[in-house]
């Protein structure tokens, strides 16, 4: 028999560990606009190095640029004009290098000032100790970097999250994400199989009738008669012939009124608990407008709701001067170094979103003119190409932003999708095909609604060729019952 027991060994191994400053940078790059605003707030109550540049910002107006911020040295005094600047690495006082030697000294409170370190603990505590509600994109980007399983890929499983819509449907068919993705059929399958394993249950399905299917086999329900009828005879189940149901499965009228209030239990949107509340103000972060001097489309960043920040005039000076006491040059020099990484933070978000901004203008020409009918096709894999940063930062760079658009207020996200091209060859976003769906529907007889077979053939005489479960699954996602629950008499 062998000998068990306890051993210690060495192992080389290679992981990526994002630092603290990472973290705060891509939470800055993520969060939405108010959000960000009580973020700054937070941030200044705990650094009385930074301050707010007085004056209204103009609308429109771009962030100052770190090229340009060393125009604050300007105003020793601590008064700026309205051309005042962020401070930034590159246009740091020459004096405070000799203060990076500082950071070999202790930091003890500073006198009698209220911002003393034990202060500055209290606070981080009472921050680091306030729980910050998690979003959709976060918690599937953490259950990815989690996941073990040897059938999945992580690059794949983010494809996939890219895909799922605010209400957790996968909103775009295996076929469509292999052929934009440029992965293998059965490997988005195989990954899919997997990503629907994660929470919230049903995240990832491609219908109602998936979802729900999902969360009975995740609550091991799968040899319930609720699962049965779902997988078996959903067609039944959607014209609500409960007695035909019974009829079918061999059970009594009771068995199926049971099985039915348990499907009912069920979340129609896996995704509820994380959808954004409509009753919410919505800020723009940006405008798309026509600028008739130039003939084109132009992105107008809001900024308005930000406020302009830099490091104080008044700490600069002392600092420069050699003002500070020793005891106190470690603190000062830390919140010197967050203050600049928060204005910088904070630009580079602007510059990023800015940029998206940009490419989604010039690719959705078509929209702008004539409305979402006509949204085309986008991905945030071209997007990241174009403006060289990671698929990943677009995901986070998009979520919870929002465009003032000449057709209405629009989120980010709206813009990414995938499409099919019609037969004149023109490429149509989903959200596209969705819009002209509707028009359809708007206009069908009350008395003789529109089978979803019919309405495959209305879309394809417009020049749209679309499967009839595709049809299913778009009214389902616009919450259009079937054609004998839409019929009036």
């Amino acid at each position: 028999m062998p000998d068990l027991g306890f051993s210690q060994f060495q192992k080389i191994s290679q992981e990526q560990i994002l630092s603290p400053q990472v973290l705060h940078a891509l939470k800055i790059l993520q969060v939405p606009s108010m959000e960000l605003a009580r973020e700054i707030a937070d941030e200044m109550a705990k650094n009385p190095l930074l301050e707010e540049i007085a004056g209204t910002e103009k609308s429109g107006e771009v962030l100052p640029t770190a090229e340009s911020s060393s125009h604050d040295e300007e105003h020793p005094d601590g008064d700026v004009g309205s051309d005042a600047l962020e401070i930034t690495p590159e246009s740091e006082p020459d004096e405070f290098e000799e203060g990076e030697k500082w950071l070999e000294s202790e930091s003890v409170p500073v006198g009698s000032s209220a911002w003393t370190r034990e202060d500055e603990e209290r606070r981080t505590r009472l921050f680091d100790s306030l729980v910050e509600r998690e979003s959709l994109p976060q918690l599937l980007e953490s259950q990815i970097a989690l996941c073990d399983d040897g059938d999945a890929s992580p690059e794949t499983l983010r494809i996939i999250a890219q895909n799922v819509d605010e209400r957790g449907f996968l909103d775009v068919s295996v076929k469509t994400l292999s052929e934009t993705a440029g992965v293998p059929a059965d490997e988005i399958e195989r990954n899919l199989r997997v990503f629907q394993t994660f929470d919230p249950p049903g995240v990832g399905a491609r219908d109602l009738r998936e979802a729900f299917l999902i969360q009975l086999k995740r609550f091991g329900r799968e040899k319930s008669l609720a699962y049965r009828i779902l997988d078996e005879d959903y067609e039944l189940f959607l014209a609500r012939k409960f007695p035909a149901i019974a009829r079918r499965f061999g059970v009594s009228k009771d068995a199926v009124r049971t099985a039915i209030a348990e499907i009912a239990k069920l979340k129609r949107v896996p995704a509820d608990d994380f959808s954004p509340d409509e009753n919410r103000e919505v800020l723009p972060d940006m405008t798309f407008y026509y600028d008739a001097e130039k003939k084109r489309w132009c992105v107008r960043m809001e900024n308005a709701y930000l406020p302009r920040l830099r490091i104080s005039n008044f700490y600069k000076t002392l600092i420069a001067q050699g003002k500070i006491p020793e005891k106190d040059r470690a603190y000062f020099t830390e919140k010197m170094r967050s203050g600049r990484f928060l204005i910088n933070a904070i630009e580079q978000r602007q510059r990023t979103i800015e940029q998206i901004g940009e490419y989604i203008v010039a690719a959705q020409g078509a929209f702008l003119e004539r409305g979402p009918a006509f949204l085309k096709p986008m991905t945030m894999a071209a997007v990241a190409d174009e403006i060289s940063v990671h698929e990943t930062t677009v995901s986070r760079a998009v979520s919870g932003k929002y465009a003032e658009t000449p057709h209405g207020v629009f989120e980010l996200r709206k813009f990414f999708n995938a499409g099919l091209e019609t037969e004149s060859g023109d490429e149509l976003a989903n959200a596209g095909v969705r819009e002209v769906l509707r028009e359809i529907l708007d206009t069908e007889s009350p008395k003789k609604p529109l089978s979803d077979q019919k309405l495959v053939a209305e879309l394809a005489a417009r020049g749209i060729k679309i499967a009839r479960r595709t049809i299913t699954k778009y009214r389902a996602i616009m919450k259009i019952p079937p054609a004998h629950l839409r019929k009036k008499f």
